[in-house]
């Protein structure tokens, strides 16, 4: 069985089960806790880039509002 998300590759990385290549934000506490260290970063030769979109309007839902508050601060560099 396969699974469709990222997560069960960060635990098992994390647990020390292998090498997995996952996007920062995903494993940034355990990256600054020691838990996680990056190789081959001489070989990365390119950054993934994230945008949001959402319809324009003057107010945003409260759901909407927090979603977008969330990604910002944890999508960050």
């Amino acid at each position: 069985m396969t699974s469709n998300t990222i997560e069960p590759l960060a635990y098992a990385a994390i647990q020390g089960r292998g090498i997995a290549f996952l996007p920062t934000f995903l494993v940034r506490e355990a990256l600054e806790g020691g838990q996680l260290v990056t190789v081959l970063d001489d070989y990365l030769d390119r950054q993934v880039v994230f945008w949001m979109l959402w319809p324009a309007s003057r107010y945003a839902s409260p759901k909407l509002r927090v979603f977008i508050d969330y990604m910002s601060e944890h999508l960050r560099i």
